[in-house]
């Protein structure tokens, strides 16, 4: 559905990719990897990491013929607001949080309330901020905590379901309340493509940051909890400034480029298709010939983060396909000529080699163990701010429970991986391994 959007105001000058020497746009120098950026605004790592690797072979075909976009698309720029402690009480007031500020360490600043039942986190590194509102109070009724798995276990802990909330927010009222929270945090709604979803549990709204009538793979997410509460929110804080156009390849010809990490993120409905194809794998019989063919039927514009390998970010021109299943996946589409990568890495998808127990071996440079109040630091949040928040502490993240239903899961166990048991788009336990 078509939307008008006005633009953002140019608050940032564009030295990421300006030249006085050149007019025309500038190769783009990208890191290795931009698998772990776009939705995952909180990675205040500054180490580069090297492409994920799914767990089978994925294989892409195309049936019928997908859309011309446009020949050249335009590029943006983003950072960091110049005064973070500005925009956290920018933030603070839309919440009505009216306790101290303080800056906790260089990347990170939080306001809360006297009860410290109220809070706002606002993290920024050179591509930005994100910031996360919590309200542990009002998500209390919803959190749980369940041990983690031992190796070579099941778990067996049943988390307690959370009370069905009372007089939930209408959609309508749900995004007119998210639009005054996002204007008195001086977010400019009209920026944000709002939509509202009424569950049992929760009215959620999520909004994508749209510029020039295309959405970007950041946003804002709301969930509202018992008599409209606002129980927790998240989204970005950040500088824009238009950049330059940039040629792009074809949607068909962009295709060839999902099996490649350099260019894209992992879709949604590629990593359940893996996920569901190894759940279903007996471990004795595994074999790093499995495959699975994803067909895709329609393409779609879309600004895909990108991080540049000298740490910077931009909001560049990409595709991302889908078919009746959902998203398949994102991959830039400027040029192979106006980009250039940080250092080589394979172009096909990397397969843990099996162990003789028929187990796959932990990929090579596993993060360090995860620790139970670590874990449990995910409890209370939404899905959605859990698996950001996971992700740029470097974990793998999976669902092992949704609303009661149970999901098949491989029996190794990586002790950096957490498995999120979720109620009502709420984190209400979380396992390690």
């Amino acid at each position: 559905m078509k939307r008008v959007r006005h633009l953002v105001a140019v608050i940032l000058t564009a030295t990421v990719i300006a030249s006085c020497a050149r007019p025309g746009p500038v190769t783009l120098s990208l890191a290795s990897s931009q698998s772990r950026t776009g939705e995952v605004r909180m990675n205040l790592d500054s180490e580069f990491q090297e492409p994920d690797a799914l767990p089978v072979d994925v294989n892409y075909s195309v049936r019928g013929t997908l859309p011309y976009l446009g020949d050249k698309l335009l590029a943006w720029s983003i950072g960091r607001r110049t005064k973070p402690i500005g925009e956290l009480d920018k933030l603070a007031f839309s919440f009505g949080i009216s306790g101290d500020r303080e800056k906790v360490d260089e990347n990170r600043y939080l306001a809360q309330d006297e009860s410290k039942q109220r809070s706002v986190n606002l993290w920024v590194d050179d591509a930005g901020g994100w910031w996360v509102y919590q309200n542990i109070a009002a998500g209390a009724g919803t959190s749980g905590s369940s041990p983690g798995c031992a190796p070579d276990s099941k778990c067996d802990v049943m988390p307690e379901p959370p009370p069905i909330p009372q007089s939930l927010l209408e959609p309508g009222e749900a995004v007119r309340r998210t639009n005054q929270y996002l204007s008195r945090a001086d977010m400019v709604p009209l920026n944000y493509a709002l939509e509202a979803r009424k569950t049992q549990y929760s009215t959620e709204v999520f909004g994508a940051l749209t510029l020039g009538d295309i959405e970007t793979n950041i946003g804002v997410s709301f969930s509202y909890g018992d008599d409209g509460v606002l129980v927790s929110a998240s989204g970005p804080m950040i500088a824009i400034a238009m950049a330059k156009l940039y040629p792009v390849v074809s949607p068909t010809e962009a295709v060839r480029r999902l099996s490649n990490p350099l260019y894209g993120a992992i879709g949604g409905a590629t990593r359940m298709a893996a996920d569901v194809a190894v759940s279903s794998t007996d471990p004795a019989n595994a074999t790093p010939s499995s495959s699975i063919n994803v067909v895709i039927t329609s393409a779609r514009l879309l600004l895909m983060e990108a991080r540049l390998s000298n740490g910077t970010h931009m909001l560049l021109p990409a595709y991302t396909f889908s078919n009746a299943e959902g998203d398949v996946g994102t991959v830039i589409a400027i040029d192979d000529d106006y980009l250039a990568f940080r250092k080589s890495v394979t172009n096909t998808t990397v397969v843990a080699p099996p162990t003789s127990d028929g187990v796959p071996e932990p990929a090579p440079g596993d993060a360090e163990k995860i620790t139970q109040p670590q874990a449990d630091g995910l409890i209370g949040l939404t899905e959605q701010e859990a698996t950001k928040t996971a992700l740029s502490q470097g974990w793998i993240v999976r669902i092992a429970a949704r609303d009661g239903e149970y999901f098949m899961l491989t029996t190794d166990y990586a002790s950096n991986r957490v498995n999120l048991t979720v109620e009502k788009s709420s984190v209400t336990s979380v396992a390690i391994g």
